[in-house]
């Protein structure tokens, strides 16, 4: 293979992350898009069941990948086993349920700008549990505050000015129904960022992405499941409605949103770190808003636009910072390494004098 040859190789598998990145977060915000229009009450599709069998099928997909590309790798223990349920638990019968019952009260975009916030409130967790370092005067530490802050200010613009599009005319019954959404957005994030912490300590313990991906999402089926049958025992609403998308809501959210992107963005974090995975999040809110324009007619107000703009701005400095701040710290330690060696080689030239 030529040196060229080699280059373009390297080059395609160093930029082929940021590309599964950019997909993962196109094919979430149609996802959402999706559902806004299947879960419209007229059609009476049911958000847990549809979220069951999207579950059920991402599952399918990677224990299936699991057993065909993990055969070889040591069995987890116990402990990684109580990890990935709980994991699970968090992640998809929680988290996703009060996601997917959401689009009943508010747009995917609103939803969109809501779970951006996700980094901001890992970042805020990890620093209350010592795992992120925090300097108040350094200029790192401010670009994380400020980014921290502008992300928050952005979503709740964009919410407000949702809300004002929402309720305007619609009744204290609009208005009730638009902050319950918001209500189960912002206690998604919460549990979403819990799990994230805790993945990171089940990845210590078991390296295999797909493995741990395919054990907490049968895991959270296995949970979903049960708490779907106690939620819906009306068994009509089990049946799949052939005349809205609900089929392909299952197909395409539980195989490619759920199912290989879900596996892509842990692999992507493990191949450019957790800054990397994170910083391409903001992307959702683009492909939110130009789904809302190309296919629900919306005319989003400057409000909401100024507050996603705030929303991705802050982010990234909040990004950067964390970006600088490495590369400082790795810095500090190659040049700690070359005055050791440059210490300790004179005395061993002399030894062998």
């Amino acid at each position: 293979m030529s040196a060229v040859e080699m280059g373009m190789g390297k080059a395609v598998y160093t930029a082929l992350p940021y590309a599964v990145l950019t997909l993962k977060f196109a094919s979430n915000a149609a996802m959402m898009a999706m559902l806004r229009s299947t879960l419209d009450p007229v059609h009476g599709v049911n958000p847990v069941v549809l979220a069951v069998y999207q579950q059920l099928a991402s599952s399918c997909v990677l224990v299936s990948l699991a057993l065909l590309l993990d055969r070889g790798r040591r069995k987890p223990s116990w402990q990684i086993l109580s990890w990935t349920c709980l994991i699970g638990f968090l992640q998809i019968t929680v988290a996703e349920l009060l996601l997917t019952t959401s689009l009943r009260y508010i747009t995917a975009s609103v939803q969109s700008v809501g779970l951006n916030t996700i980094p901001v409130a890992v970042f805020v967790l990890a620093v209350l549990a010592g795992r992120e370092n925090f300097a108040w005067g350094s200029s790192y530490g401010q670009a994380k505050l400020w980014g921290v802050f502008a992300s928050v200010a952005g979503a709740t613009l964009v919410v407000l000015a949702s809300d004002s599009d929402s309720t305007s005319g619609g009744g204290s019954g609009a208005f009730n129904g638009f902050w319950l959404g918001v209500l189960m957005v912002a206690a998604s994030v919460l549990v979403h960022s819990v799990a994230y912490m805790l993945v990171e300590r089940a990845a210590i313990e078991y390296s295999s992405d797909l493995t741990l991906s395919a054990m907490m999402s049968s895991f959270g089926m296995i949970q979903m499941v049960v708490v779907a049958a106690l939620m819906v025992r009306d068994l009509s609403s089990w049946k799949i409605n052939r005349d809205t998308l609900e089929l392909p809501i299952i197909l395409f959210g539980g195989i490619i949103v759920t199912g290989v992107f879900y596996f892509g963005h842990n692999w992507c974090i493990h191949t450019k770190g957790p800054v990397s995975g994170a910083a391409f999040s903001p992307l959702l809110v683009v492909f939110s808003f130009l789904l809302e324009i190309l296919f629900f007619q919306s005319k989003p107000d400057i409000k909401s636009v100024i507050g996603a703009v705030l929303v991705v701005g802050g982010l990234y400095l909040l990004l950067w910072a964390k970006t600088r701040d490495h590369k400082e710290k790795v810095a500090l330690i190659d040049h700690s390494d070359i005055l050791e060696s440059s210490s300790t080689e004179p005395l061993m030239l002399q030894s062998r004098a």
